[in-house]
């Protein structure tokens, strides 16, 4: 487990400037971040490849001219989940867990949010985001960036496991991040090594399989 990166940094009320923000929904997704050196600070929606704005909000656009984003029977929108356990991963091996801010126009499935408008609240990264990168994201999108020591989807996986702190995660002041992280990381992390090894083939076992066939 790592050091989060500028912790104390204002929320997305703060850091958009939007005094009377009501109060939004708050769910879990995910982002990919760049890998050249000019998109390095970008968060990017992993399936779509757009990039969230910084210091304003991200606000949801559809192609069809008949209604507004999130249509009723549209899948536009920003989406969030509820059970971490529920995302939908893209491509990337460098992909960011996180807890997004809903507002606006919201429309609600079985599975979370889809909303008009949204903002990144806290940012969870695994090990193939370097400490750099993380201090980059922070000071561009002004909210936490933590480190992990599991890769995002492995912790998301882990979180689903563990609602209740998954749960806490989502709601609480973003304040109580890291302890919250610290204090369960070492347990996710020896879950999540273990049932590697246990997937893992075992040395000459592809040899062994086929000599049988």
């Amino acid at each position: 487990m790592t050091t989060p990166v500028d912790p104390r940094r204002p929320g997305p009320a703060e850091v958009l400037g939007v005094p009377d923000l009501p109060a939004p929904i708050l769910g879990w997704r995910t982002w990919r971040v760049g890998r050249r050196a000019q998109r390095r600070a970008d968060l990017i929606a992993p399936l779509a490849g757009v990039v969230w704005p910084a210091r304003r909000p991200m606000i949801a656009h559809c192609g069809s001219a008949g209604h507004s984003p999130p249509g009723d029977r549209c899948r536009c929108g920003l989406y969030a989940v509820a059970d971490p356990g529920t995302l939908e991963w893209g491509p990337s091996d460098v992909e960011v867990l996180g807890v997004v801010a809903l507002w606006g126009q919201v429309v609600e499935g079985t599975r979370g949010w889809r909303a008009s408008h949204g903002y990144p609240r806290v940012i969870v990264a695994g090990p193939g985001v370097p400490t750099e990168q993380r201090a980059a994201l922070a000071r561009r999108y002004g909210v936490p960036v933590h480190g992990a020591d599991l890769p995002a989807k492995a912790l998301a996986t882990q979180l689903s496991g563990d609602r209740e702190v998954a749960d806490r995660l989502r709601h609480r002041p973003v304040e109580e991040t890291e302890a919250l992280l610290a204090e369960r990381m070492p347990e996710w992390t020896r879950r999540w090594q273990a049932r590697q090894a246990c997937t893992a083939p075992r040395p000459g076992a592809f040899g062994r399989l086929w000599r049988r066939r």
